[in-house]
């Protein structure tokens, strides 16, 4: 990052070369760790110039010099900042809005007095041997238990000027405060508020401590008793302050290492002088306190040095064993088996140019990234929420504000709309689904082929593109889509009866089969149960308004069991008249809420007879890369060529050579009205936000290479000159 020595000497002695450099590369890197960056480099030249203060005139030159700099620096990075922005703008956190009215994010109440208690847990985050912060909690700010009893050291001292204590100590009140007050957090973030992982700018409270702690070092021998008393108390107010204050591990750990600073510290502090009490000192004995002094001081530094080791090994230690997620072992799952399973697949698939591939019950939420294929599962901030929306709607875990769509095994429907060709089922097991075949197996890991396959476009009727994708029953929402596509009016899913029963909780029916309960106890269980009066392939659809861990079963055979972190639907398994499926949930003592469980039974002689229909009428692909896909169709019939293709605004669609203005299915998958015939199909993918963005990179660098040499002349000439 642009570090204080760096804006200063842009600010000093006008060395703006490795400035702009600096903060080039801190936001092209990372625009969101670069857009902390640039706040805090506007903080700080305020900060500077006020404790430098050299009159109006140089603050207002100062200021023109930093802000040209930052604009050339912040325009150099245009080729990957406007894109970046644009993608943005088709995320939930578009429609943000400025937060009303005074909110705290650590406090019980919206108050002062939350204020305050909200800063006293801040303040107690700083020590160490706690647990790290994961997702959700307090900011992460511990920088090490001598760092802190520097940076009062650093308050208390003489050879500082007050101004830069004031000032650094403003700064570490105004970050605490951001962290506190909704309106400066929603700032601090890019103007939306984040997804777990909060207060992620808290590494810049860390870095000013550093600072403090850093002068405070190079004067250490300057330090009396008095100061290190004060240190030590400001230490103990931070242990006090903290939230594990009564855990043994937090105050071993920070009383230690406290005491043993305070000790190396002290040892430090000069003796008594030969020469007080006498006239005239003895040249012998100066040199003897001197060399004492010396040697008391090497060895503190050592002593000093040692303890910054140890403390950081410690840290590591304590983080690792707090932190359950450092383990690497199966990871990716399945290891080398998986491995050899996908190159399998890539050679079956040698001649194919594109299809999607996903896991029958996910690891991470990017497992085609971790894998290596074209997966449907995506967690990022840039996740398109028209995309989200749409797989939510078709029963996958989607939701907006999450950023994020999980594919699990799920409906035989939504999967024909979705290019999906391929399952890895790493659990050792294959569950038992007519629409999966097992072709291959490297031990536990299994390839499963979609029999029920459409490719990345096909052909379906007029009628798709004016379906209006609502409602919260995925059923009733892919009855109609499937008929919509295939121009079969008559419904796929056929829905199960429910028996509901509730076990060490009260339960209030609210209309089948969705109920409210609460006054859970422990070992509280919700079960419902579904009874099978045709044969065929059973989904399960959850709604659920917690997060409830539940166990499904057939006939009394347990088939799995998972935990559920948003609304979807999984696949079950096969059923014959007179079946049993359980699904048993389990309810934490003490919660309540509204859960709603559906099951349904797939007709499969409709369901075949209308993937048949779609399959008469497919696009063949010629080309398919990231920004270019191309095919050919040979239509039987007029209708609507659905492509799985999600559209952000930069696909252009065309049909024989010319450009055709294309329907957006489910307001995102791109589809072109063809007549009958055959017909060329061509997706070009160009992005405007990139063109005017290498654009204004190329101007900006052009200007600071210009800039450069003209003002190093005038440097070198001393016009710069203090």
């Amino acid at each position: 990052m642009v570090s204080i020595e760096q804006t200063v000497q842009l600010l000093r002695d006008k060395k703006f070369i490795l400035y702009t450099v600096s903060l080039f590369f801190a936001v092209f890197c990372n625009y969101y760790i670069g857009f902390f960056v640039c706040i805090f480099v506007f903080l700080l030249f305020f900060v500077y110039e006020f404790c430098r203060w050299q009159g109006l005139k140089r603050f207002f030159q100062d200021l023109c010099w930093i802000a040209l700099f930052s604009v050339l620096a912040i325009g150099m990075t245009a080729i990957l900042e406007l894109p970046a922005f644009a993608a943005l703008q088709t995320t939930q956190s578009s429609v943000n809005k400025f937060p009303e009215g005074f909110k705290l994010n650590i406090a019980s109440e919206n108050t002062w007095a939350g204020l305050f208690d909200a800063m006293r847990q801040v303040a107690g985050n700083t020590l160490g041997g706690i647990e790290p912060s994961w997702k959700e909690g307090l900011p992460n700010l511990y920088c090490g238990v001598g760092s802190i009893i520097l940076a009062v050291l650093y308050l208390t001292a003489r050879d500082i000027k007050w101004r830069d204590k004031f000032f650094s100590l403003a700064l570490l009140i105004f970050f605490m405060v951001s962290f506190i007050v909704r309106q400066l957090d929603y700032i601090w973030h890019g103007f939306h508020f984040t997804n777990m992982i909060p207060y992620r700018f808290s590494f810049l409270f860390s870095f000013v401590v550093l600072y403090m702690a850093y002068k405070a070092w190079t004067i250490r021998e300057s330090f009396r008793l008095w100061q290190l008393i004060l240190a030590g108390l400001a230490a103990g107010g931070l242990i006090w302050a903290s939230e594990s204050r009564t855990d043994p591990v937090f105050l071993v750990y920070n009383l230690g290492f406290t005491a043993m600073y305070l000790i190396a510290l002290g040892y430090a502090l000069p003796g008594k002088a030969p020469a007080e009490g006498q006239e005239e000192p003895d040249p012998e004995e100066l040199m003897a306190y001197a060399a004492r002094t010396d040697s008391r001081r090497s060895f503190s530094a050592m002593c000093l040095v040692g303890l910054i080791c140890l403390e950081l090994c410690m840290n590591v230690l304590n983080f690792g064993i707090r932190f359950s997620y450092t383990y690497n072992t199966n990871y990716p799952k399945g290891g080398e088996d998986t491995v050899q399973v996908l190159e399998f697949m890539e050679e079956r698939e040698k001649d194919s140019l594109f299809f999607r591939t996903e896991t029958t019950h996910s690891q991470t939420l990017n497992d085609g990234a971790l894998n290596g294929y074209n997966g449907i599962s995506t967690f990022t901030s840039s996740a398109n929420v028209r995309v989200t929306e749409f797989l939510r709607m078709l029963g996958y875990g989607a939701k907006n504000t999450y950023n994020r769509y999980c594919f699990e095994e799920s409906s035989p429907v939504s999967n024909l709309f979705l290019n999906l060709k391929y399952m890895l089922e790493r659990d050792g097991e294959v569950e038992s689904n007519r629409y999966f075949d097992p072709i291959f197996a490297s031990n536990d890991v299994y390839l499963l082929e979609n029999n029920a396959y459409l490719p990345l476009g096909f052909l379906a009727q007029p009628e798709l593109g004016d379906l209006i994708f609502s409602g919260s029953n995925h059923f009733s929402l892919q009855n109609a889509l499937f008929s919509a596509a295939t121009g079969l009016y008559t419904d796929v899913w056929h829905p199960m009866d429910a028996e509901i029963t509730g076990e060490n909780l009260t339960i209030t029916y609210t209309g089948d089969p969705t109920v409210k309960y609460s006054d859970a106890q422990s070992g509280a269980v919700m079960t419902y149960r579904f009874t099978a009066q045709r044969e065929g392939f059973v989904c399960i659809d959850f709604d659920v308004t917690d997060r409830n861990s539940y166990t499904v079963h057939h006939n009394g055979e347990k088939l799995y069991s998972e935990t559920l972190s948003l609304t979807q639907m999984i696949a079950a398994c096969d059923v014959i008249p007179g079946d049993t499926i359980e699904v048993k949930l389990t309810c934490k003592q003490g919660e309540e809420g509204r859960m709603t469980v559906r099951a349904a039974i797939l007709d499969d002689v409709l369901f075949r007879r209308g993937l048949e229909k779609l399959r008469e009428n497919t696009l063949e692909l010629t080309e398919a890369t990231a920004t270019r896909i191309s095919g050919t169709i040979d239509c039987e019939r007029d209708g609507l060529l659905y492509t799985s293709i999600p559209s952000d605004g930069g696909w252009h669609a065309y049909v024989d050579g010319e450009e055709a203005e294309p329907i957006l299915v489910g307001d995102v998958m791109l589809s072109l009205p063809l007549t009958e015939g055959a017909h060329t199909v061509e997706f070009r993918y160009r992005n405007d936000a990139f063109s005017l963005g290498w654009k204004i990179a190329a101007i900006c660098l052009l200007l600071f290479a210009l800039t450069a040499p003209m003002y190093y002349h005038k440097r070198k000439k001393g016009r710069f000159e203090r």
